[in-house]
Parts: C-alpha cells; sequence; structure tokens
C-alpha cells in the first residue's frame, strides 16, 4: 500500500474532539488517538500528554496552514491560549504498514456507566446481563462515547429518561445519543445538525445498533431532503450527489475560509449549503430560503472559454429564479471581512425585495415535520429554532457560547416536564452558561462532572 503522513498536533487534551473533527472535515484524514502507551476506559496510565496523532492518506494543501487558520477561528470565538494548546505541528511520512488497523489498537470497550458501554465496531464483546452497548466507529464524528462531554449527557439520560419520552438530540453529531434514547425506550429520538457531513454517519450508526430509521415527511412534495426548497425542481442524480460529496472532502482553501462565516446560520439567520447539486451543476455555496447561490472564482475563470462557460452557467440557474452572485478567490484571500459584508447586502436585497418564494426562515413551512409515534428514529439537518415539536427530553452536547446562544430555542422544544441536558461546558466557561439558564428561568436540577468538564439537568 501507498506511505502514509502521520500529522502530531500539541494539544489541550480536553479539546481532543474538537480539534479530531477539524482534522476529519479539512484534511484526508483516516484516524485520530491520543499518543498513549496504555488506555483503559479513558484512564491513560502512561501518555505523551497533549500529543494528538492524526493519519492522513493525502496531503493536497498544507495541513499545517489549515490547522493554523483553524485555529485563530477558534481564538476569534472566545477560546484563549491556554484552552486551545500551542497546537505546535510536526508531519512525518511513514513507511508502507497497516497503519489504518495500528490506530485501532489504542481503542478498547468503553464503560460510560455500569451500564452503558461503547464498543469499537471492530472489537466482539460479551455484554453483561442488562447492560446497554452501542457500536460506533470512534472518529467517525464528534459524539463517539469516548469523550467526557457526551458521556455526560449519556448518564443523564440514564438517570432522567423514562420509558416512552421523546428525545430530541441537537447538534446530534455521530448519533449517539438519539441511539441511546432508543436503547434505553425512548419511544421516538430526533437528532440534527447543521454539519450535513455527519447526517449520513448518524444513520450508518443507527443501523449498526439494529435500529430501523426513517427519513423526514418532505416539503412540497419532494424527493430532496433539503429543507426550505419547496417547489423548487432540485432534482439531481446520484452521481451528483456523490460529486458533491467529494468537493466537499476536497474543499480549497478559500472554500473553507468562506465556509467558516457561512455555516450554522451565521449570517442573518440563513442556512447555507456547500457544493450542492442543482440540476447538472453544482454550485459552491447555496442558501434555499433566498434561492442565493455563491460561486468562488480562481484566476482561470478570467479565460475567454471558461467566461463563457460560468455565463451559461449562471444564466441556466437564473432563468429558474436562482440569484448567482460570483466571488475572487484573492478577495477571499484579502478581504474576508469585504466579502462577507458583500454577501450580507447581497442577502438584504433580496429579503427586502421578496424575491424568493418562500416566507423567512421563522416560518414552520420552512420546517420539515418531525411527526411523533410514527417516526421512531429520525435524523435530519436541522437546528434548534427551526423545530415546532416539544419533546420530553432534549439533549445538547454544544459548547459554552452557542448554549448561550440557542438557551432560548432549548426551552422552545421542551414539554411543561421536560428536561434538558446541556453539556460541552469547561469549567471555568460555566458561569456563561449559567447565564442563559437564568435567563430563560430554567431551574438546574442536578450538576454533573468529569475531569474539567461540566453538564447541567435543567426543567422549566
Amino acid at each position: 500500500m501507498d506511505n502514509y503522513f502521520e500529522l502530531k498536533v500539541s494539544i489541550n487534551p480536553e479539546i481532543e474532539d474538537i480539534v479530531s473533527d477539524i482534522c476529519f472535515t479539512h484534511l484526508s484524514c483516516e484516524g485520530v488517538v491520543l499518543a498513549e502507551e496504555t488506555y483503559k476506559d479513558l484512564v491513560m496510565t502512561a501518555t505523551t500528554e497533549g500529543t494528538l496523532r492524526v493519519f492522513l492518506t493525502d496531503i493536497k494543501e498544507n495541513p499545517i496552514e489549515i490547522l493554523k487558520t483553524e485555529r485563530e477561528i477558534l481564538k476569534s470565538r472566545g477560546f484563549t491560549d491556554e484552552e486551545l494548546g500551542s497546537w505546535e505541528v510536526t508531519l512525518d511520512e511513514k513507511e508502507n504498514q497497516d497503519w489504518s488497523k495500528k490506530w485501532k489498537e489504542k481503542w478498547t470497550v468503553t464503560h460510560v456507566t455500569d451500564n452503558i458501554a461503547v464498543v469499537p465496531s471492530w472489537l466482539n464483546y460479551e455484554p453483561k446481563e442488562n447492560e446497554v452497548t452501542i457500536t460506533l466507529d470512534p472518529g467517525c464524528a464528534f459524539g463517539t462515547g469516548t469523550h467526557q462531554t457526551t458521556q455526560l449527557c449519556m448518564k443523564a439520560l440514564e438517570k432522567y429518561l423514562k420509558k416512552g419520552d421523546s428525545v430530541a438530540d441537537i447538534g446530534t453529531g455521530s448519533g449517539i445519543l438519539a441511539i441511546l434514547s432508543m436503547k434505553l425506550g425512548a419511544s421516538s429520538a430526533y437528532g440534527c445538525d447543521n454539519d450535513e457531513t455527519v447526517i449520513d454517519v448518524a444513520k450508518e450508526n443507527a443501523i449498526k445498533n439494529g435500529l430501523q430509521i426513517q427519513n423526514p415527511p418532505l416539503a412540497g412534495g419532494s424527493k430532496s431532503l433539503i429543507s426550505g426548497w419547496g417547489e423548487f425542481n432540485h432534482k439531481y442524480t446520484q452521481q451528483a450527489k456523490q460529486n458533491a460529496k467529494e468537493l466537499r472532502n476536497n474543499a480549497t482553501l478559500q472554500e473553507k475560509k468562506l465556509w467558516q462565516y457561512l455555516k450554522n446560520s451565521q449570517l442573518l439567520g440563513y442556512k447555507f449549503r456547500r457544493q450542492q447539486p442543482i440540476n447538472n451543476y453544482i454550485v459552491d455555496f447555496f442558501c434555499p430560503e433566498l434561492r442565493l447561490i455563491i460561486e468562488l472564482d480562481g484566476g482561470h475563470h478570467n479565460e475567454e472559454e471558461n467566461i463563457n462557460y460560468d455565463k451559461k452557467r449562471s444564466e441556466h440557474l437564473e432563468n429558474q429564479g436562482l440569484t448567482v452572485i460570483r466571488v475572487w478567490n484573492n478577495e477571499i484571500d484579502n478581504n474576508i471581512y469585504g466579502v462577507i459584508e458583500y454577501i450580507k447586502n447581497e442577502m438584504q436585497k433580496l429579503i427586502k425585495q421578496d424575491k424568493w418564494i418562500y416566507p423567512t426562515p421563522t416560518s414552520k413551512m420552512l420546517t420539515l415535520p418531525q411527526g411523533e409515534g410514527n417516526q421512531p428514529l429520525v435524523f435530519e439537518l436541522n437546528t434548534a429554532d427551526k423545530l415546532t415539536n416539544k419533546y420530553d427530553f432534549v439533549c445538547a452536547n454544544i459548547l459554552h457560547n452557542v448554549l448561550f446562544e440557542i438557551m432560548g430555542d432549548l426551552k422552545n422544544i421542551m414539554k411543561d416536564d421536560a428536561k434538558l441536558s446541556l453539556s460541552g461546558i469547561l469549567d471555568e466557561k460555566k458561569d456563561v452558561v449559567l447565564e442563559a439558564i437564568k435567563r430563560e428561568n430554567l431551574k438546574i436540577i442536578d450538576t454533573i462532572t468529569q475531569d474539567q468538564w461540566i453538564s447541567y439537568v435543567v426543567t422549566k
């Protein structure tokens, strides 16, 4: 087999999942592991502390520069140098060996509690009597049961979930919390995430655990799972879907930079998708609710042949009522804030002109109904602010600053006697979440801690 590359990153071990997620999203990454000599139930008996080993199959762009950019983005969102670690990086090419199996040697069964265990899919494990086991691939998406924040939510579910409860897992990642809910006796579980790359992972994990999943009902008779498209003709082939996935996995540096500002509905509250198939084309970024397409152009787009192709492409899309705006790559590199303002201005023009056929994002018409009872386990691309159903138990394993922003949305999807499990909170950041809990008049009924992480269980 071909040689592989091993990236070693010096990090604060407490943000291992965050850095791992960055590596899987932006690099040709097949596995990550802390550089441990022994590893049993997350208790490190010997370790090169703070070194994350990242296994790469290819280097198409400079991974050191990508990590440098991502670290600065995290700092801009409130993380300190101490919380992040230095992120000093070494990169080595390794000789042929079955490294894809070698990194798995560090993983074993994780006993979250006396009655809950997470088992890597490649291991054979005989559960104890009455023990609930979840089969997952560590590293496949955020939330694989090996990190403290995920375990804190799992402990809250074990303690407070009642048989027959309906559950919402906000920021579902690998789907582990929704899967555990069903195994603990929930009548239904709904998992959503704003990262389209994890939804298929969550579905695959549910199937591995013997659970039946159902797709959410579709708006306007659509055959696509994209919310907000209404009656727009957005059919595309399976090959186009696969091509789009490859483009997302091999995004240019400029696409990655812009995506940091578009994802998570950051611009005016509207959701964007990246590398979206539309008929015979794949567009760089697309906002379904505004029918707005953003295309990034490199220097080759200034050649006559490509100018004519781009013109034809844009005319085809605009004839379907879409708006296309184009941005040069060098503007992304040299004037990203100017680009963001330009995009905002174009979005505001569409909003004021009422140019698209859909209502604003707050309208129920934009939300794919989840349904209760007849759809026991559903995963979809969505966010808490778009949900209309109410649930008996809500899980939110999300960073403290995001919890602060969406606490009101989480409260809105809780039934009157529901419980909400909040996790992803570093002890030194708990005051941010406590302020949001107080702001929404929620009551803390339990505080669960593990190492430097803290979780709250709250009710109305």
